[in-house]
């Protein structure tokens, strides 16, 4: 997995932690569930199976993990 530096502002900041204490929810399980919505809703499903093919020489498994094993905040 690629480790990325960022900096939350610090009312996010606050929100993070609240979440994180309140689900018991890993950081990085957070960030990465709320990035990848941005990146659906943004980016669009069609696009996004595009890319991730196109990046894994045509492998399907990949796409299918990425949309099936993920755990979609409600």
């Amino acid at each position: 997995m690629t480790k990325v530096k960022f900096n939350l502002d610090d009312d996010l900041a606050i929100l993070l932690q609240a979440y994180q204490d309140q689900s018991g929810t890993d950081r990085d399980a957070i960030i990465n569930q709320a990035v990848k919505q941005l990146l659906v809703k943004k980016i669009g499903k069609k696009r996004i199976a595009q890319l991730l093919k196109d990046s894994e020489n045509g492998s399907d498994y990949q796409l299918e993990q990425f949309f099936n094993s993920y755990d979609w905040l409600e």
